[in-house]
C-alpha cells in the first residue's frame, strides 16, 4: 500500500505504529476500509503474507497443518501460520471475533511472543519457531471488547479504521471520490457504504449510468448518492 496522499488519522496511526515496530497490531471497525489489505501491504516488500478467514467452523489444519495421505504413507502438511514462523512473514488473521474455541487456543499460542514462542512438526520432531521479522496483524468488524482477555494482552496495539484509505478511493473515477470519502465516514450504519460498494457501484455505472446504478447497487441510498455525484461532476467538469 502506496501512501501518496494525506493519510487519514487512522492510517498515519498505523503507519507510525509500524515503522516503531510493532509487530502485533489489531485493526477493528466498520467493514469495507481496508483493514486486511493494509495487513497484506503495510509491510516490506520481500515479506510473504500469509491469510487466515476465521469462520465457525474453521479447524486448526488451516494454522498449524494437518497429515494427509501421500501415496501409502501419510504426511504432515504445515499450515499458514507455521509458514509464517518459517519464513518471517506476516500472518493476517481475519475476522479474529469468528474463530472458535480450538482455533482461538492455538492462535494464543501463535501469537505469544517469541521468547515463548515454538511448535514441533508431528512428522519429523523438528521445533519451529518465529523467524526474524514475523509479524501479525488481526483485523474484526466490532469492538475489541468481544475478544479473550488472553488475545487483547497479545495486541496491546490497537487502531480503529473509520476511514477508507486514501489509496482505494483514488482507484475509484474522481466523481466519486467525495462521495466514497462521505459514505466510507458516515456514522450512521444504514447510511454507510463501503469503498468494495462504491467500486461496485461504479462499474455497473459504466454499463447503465450512475442512476441506474445506485437503483441496483445502493437502492437505500439512490436518491442522495445521484444528487451528490452529479454535484461533484458539476464543480469538475473535466474529471
Amino acid at each position: 500500500m502506496t501512501t501518496t496522499h494525506t493519510l487519514p488519522q487512522c492510517w498515519q496511526d498505523l503507519a507510525d505504529l509500524l515503522a516503531a515496530g510493532i509487530d502485533r497490531a489489531l485493526l477493528y471497525g466498520p467493514p469495507g476500509t481496508g483493514k486486511t489489505y493494509a495487513g497484506l501491504t503495510m509491510k516490506p516488500a520481500n515479506q510473504p503474507a500469509y491469510r487466515l478467514i476465521c469462520t465457525d467452523e474453521m479447524t486448526t489444519a488451516e494454522i498449524s497443518g494437518l497429515w494427509q495421505p501421500n501415496g501409502d504413507k501419510f504426511t504432515y502438511r504445515e499450515g499458514l501460520a507455521v509458514k509464517a514462523w518459517r519464513n518471517g512473514g506476516r500472518l493476517v488473521v481475519d475476522e479474529i471475533n469468528r474463530a472458535n474455541g480450538d482455533v482461538m487456543s492455538l492462535l494464543l499460542a501463535f501469537t505469544d511472543t517469541v521468547a515463548s514462542s515454538s511448535w514441533q512438526n508431528p512428522e519429523t520432531g523438528e521445533t519451529v519457531r518465529p523467524a526474524t521479522g514475523f509479524s501479525v496483524i488481526m483485523t474484526m468488524n466490532g469492538e475489541p471488547d468481544d475478544l479473550e482477555p488472553a488475545l487483547l494482552d497479545r495486541f496491546s496495539a490497537r487502531v480503529k479504521i473509520n476511514e477508507p484509505h486514501p489509496d482505494a478511493i483514488a482507484q475509484l473515477p474522481t466523481y466519486l471520490h467525495t462521495l466514497a470519502r462521505a459514505l466510507g465516514t458516515e456514522t450512521d450504519p444504514t447510511r454507510r457504504a463501503s469503498v468494495r460498494a462504491i467500486q461496485t457501484l461504479a462499474q455497473v455505472a459504466e454499463r447503465h449510468g450512475l442512476p441506474r446504478a445506485a437503483q441496483l447497487v445502493l437502492p437505500h441510498l439512490a436518491n442522495a448518492i445521484t444528487d451528490a455525484a452529479l454535484v461533484a461532476q458539476l464543480e469538475n467538469p473535466t474529471q
